[in-house]
């Protein structure tokens, strides 16, 4: 089952080596360039077909192993008959060229007051593109997914795109659907770190309620150093080998800025704030007690907590060291919380 991407906070996941042969098996993803691995494969395609399932969207990926000079035109043939499945124009379309050093996503029309032309290019800029950046193709592509899939829900619950609430604010919100973006897979170089000075400024708290106002400082000012003081040591360690995106990071903040806290439950030197349980878009946050103060405890928090495809977390097995916070919560068989009755 799937982990979260940090910015709603973590996850993991992949994308093909396609011939006529195994069209069948990867209904959902096509590897002309072999980039993939069949793990990688494996889930992307269930992934997509629960999202088809569940949510009428065609998703497709597909990694083109020659070099386009129209990556435009290339994209506009290949998403025609996209939506048949949905029964309309209900596709969206992953089209990577990296010997061209190039991506685009298309969207069919039936989607596109759902995901409008800003918020698809600025996916495409600050979300898909770090991921390529650092060589992690399969992971960006799921990660990107599941930021359309929270826009959706979003649409459905009523919310109409507003460009200052879910793009943050200082992005530029030029360059949607129809834009080419370049981008060389592997090209990134290591992310820069903040001085000492700077990493002063987050601190952990004298409560977990007030280093999680930390932490939603860091995620508005758009803090990607690893190493802060906020984090536990483990935190730290996970996230020098993660990539951190603005898109997820706006994400992130969004989400908790529009949930309410249900309880703040303390044992020993753990501590875990957590939302109503009926919100299982919004995870709890795990901290932990140092000399210092509450640390966060994101690594944990990806370790404990995992996602499905409706961006909803769950708790594959209950026998963890932060079970004390949910003690007065049921569980079903998958894991997923519910309110005693």
């Amino acid at each position: 089952m799937r982990r979260r991407g940090l910015g709603t906070w973590l996850i993991v996941l992949g994308l093909v080596v396609c011939s006529c042969s195994d069209s069948h098996d990867h209904q959902f993803i096509e590897d002309r360039a072999g980039l993939l691995l069949d793990g990688e494969r494996q889930r992307i395609d269930a992934y997509y077909r629960a999202l088809q399932t569940d949510f009428a969207v065609s998703c497709r990926v597909i990694i083109l192993a020659e070099a386009h000079e129209d990556i435009n035109h290339t994209a506009t043939e290949l998403f025609a008959n996209l939506g048949r499945e949905t029964n309309g124009a209900r596709g969206l379309l992953f089209l990577i060229d990296p010997i061209g050093h190039q991506i685009r996503v298309e969207v069919g029309y039936d989607l596109e007051g759902m995901f409008p032309d800003a918020f698809v290019g600025y996916l495409e800029r600050d979300q898909l593109a770090p991921f390529f950046q650092q060589n992690r193709v399969g992971t960006g592509i799921e990660a990107t997914t599941e930021l359309f899939i929270a826009r959706a829900q979003r649409d459905s619950a009523g919310f109409s795109f507003d460009p200052g609430v879910e793009l943050g604010i200082g992005n530029h919100y030029s360059g949607g659907a129809g834009a080419r973006l370049e981008v060389t897979i592997g090209s990134s170089p290591e992310p820069p770190v903040a001085a000492a000075a700077a990493r002063s400024r987050y601190l952990p708290g004298a409560t977990p309620e007030q280093s999680l106002a930390v932490y939603r400082r860091v995620l508005t000012e758009k803090i990607k150093d690893p190493q802060l003081p906020l984090y536990t040591q483990e935190t730290r360690r996970f996230l020098a080998d993660w990539v951190v995106t603005y898109a997820q990071q706006d994400n992130e903040r969004r989400h908790l800025e529009e949930s309410t806290i249900d309880r703040i439950i303390e044992a020993g030197d753990r501590a875990v704030i957590r939302f109503p349980p009926e919100e299982r878009t919004h995870p709890p946050y795990f901290f932990s007690r140092s000399s210092s103060g509450w640390e966060i405890d994101l690594a944990a928090m990806n370790r404990i907590l995992h996602m499905n495809h409706k961006n909803q977390y769950h708790f594959p097995s209950l026998d963890h060291e932060y079970r004390f916070g949910f003690s007065d919560w049921e569980f079903d068989a998958n894991g997923f919380p519910r309110a005693q009755h």
